[in-house]
């Protein structure tokens, strides 16, 4: 992994309409999915990517991969603007593939496996004798013997050998990037840690960055270098791996940390460590959007969202305990920088 930045995503926004309900002529109500999110992938790197469900993680995957139009922000791929006279759209797409979580609808029923993967070189313009050429390559470095696999179809596969053909389908035009979007998440844990291992080696191979969303923290503890948490469409913590899994600074991070099981009785938690539901979407709660479910939370709170401050080394929180002199009780006086006792330690 290098510092150079491969991918910029600034104060990127996406929100959609409530569906089925009735207006009486009125604007349906909108709720944003995405919120002024804005983070820079390096070259090389596996970002992770966590949260509960219905926190827009899905939902930025999609942008980043322009299979849905921002409404407003910008994506920035290796300099230059997606879109808007800067990368055409299907030279980006070459760039930038992606991996859904259901390996099945992923995959056409009527191609057989070979012709699925040499599909996208065959668009691209490449020969139908180099692009199954290309598929048969690809079978075999995703661990499926071309002979055996290339004429089968996808009914006749089991999960984790589908995922291993969506993997290999992303991999064929020789991308830069590739959004993992819970790629593993179906599949059981003896497949499930194969596919793993397999997107590692196959990171080093193909030199290529993931965007690699889950819920699962341990996978993303195994798989990724930089953390990215979202909470109701916004970032409420970012930065290193080993730094946010050892002293998580916002109170939903340590709240989500803590909800791992565990198999060791002095972990184990009697009491939730969050409760309640998440707040509306159409109607957040004013200032920090967590702090209805926070047991930290104090009127500072209530009045803006706080910003990610940054605690050093490119771990930042949006959290007015962590900001010095930012009127929270736990706040680091100005001039200082400290990560409040969240509980959790890793």
């Amino acid at each position: 992994m290098t510092s150079e930045t491969l991918l910029s995503v600034r104060s990127l926004t996406k929100s959609f309409s409530l569906k089925g309900f009735s207006s009486f002529g009125r604007p349906r109500p909108r709720f944003r999915a995405v919120d002024d999110v804005s983070f820079d992938l390096l070259k090389g790197e596996t970002l992770g990517v966590v949260g509960e469900s219905g926190c827009g993680k899905s939902t930025l995957s999609r942008l980043i991969v322009s299979l849905m139009q921002p409404d407003d922000g910008a994506i920035v791929f290796e300099g230059q603007k997606v879109g808007h006279g800067g990368w055409p759209l299907k030279e980006y797409r070459r760039q930038v593939q992606i991996v859904f979580q259901d390996s099945y609808s992923s995959l056409n029923p009527r191609l057989t496996v070979a012709e699925s993967i040499a599909f996208a070189p065959r668009i691209h313009g490449a020969s139908k004798s180099a692009s199954m050429s290309a598929a048969r390559d690809l079978l075999d470095r995703v661990g499926l013997g071309p002979d055996q696999f290339a004429g089968r179809y996808p009914h006749e596969l089991s999960g984790g050998q589908r995922q291993r053909i969506n993997i290999a389908r992303a991999l064929v035009l020789r991308p830069k990037l590739i959004v993992l979007d819970e790629p593993v998440s179906a599949l059981d844990k003896s497949v499930e840690a194969q596919v793993l291992n397999l997107l590692k080696d196959l990171k080093s191979d193909f030199d290529v960055t993931y965007l690699f969303i889950s819920h699962d923290l341990n996978v993303v503890q195994y798989m990724a270098d930089r953390l990215l948490v979202m909470y109701l469409g916004a970032i409420s913590e970012f930065g290193p791996v080993q730094s946010v899994y050892a002293t998580p600074a916002h109170p939903y991070t340590a709240a989500l940390f803590a909800s791992r099981p565990s198999l060791s009785p002095e972990k184990r938690h009697v009491a939730p460590p969050l409760t309640g539901d998440p707040p509306s979407l159409i109607n957040p709660p004013s200032g920090c959007r967590f702090r209805s479910r926070c047991a930290t939370a104090e009127p500072v709170c209530a009045e803006s969202h706080p910003p990610l401050f940054p605690l050093g080394d490119g771990h930042a929180a949006s959290c007015f305990m962590v900001g010095p002199g930012s009127g929270h009780s736990r706040a680091p006086a100005i001039g200082t920088t400290t990560v409040p006792d969240t509980g959790a330690r890793h």
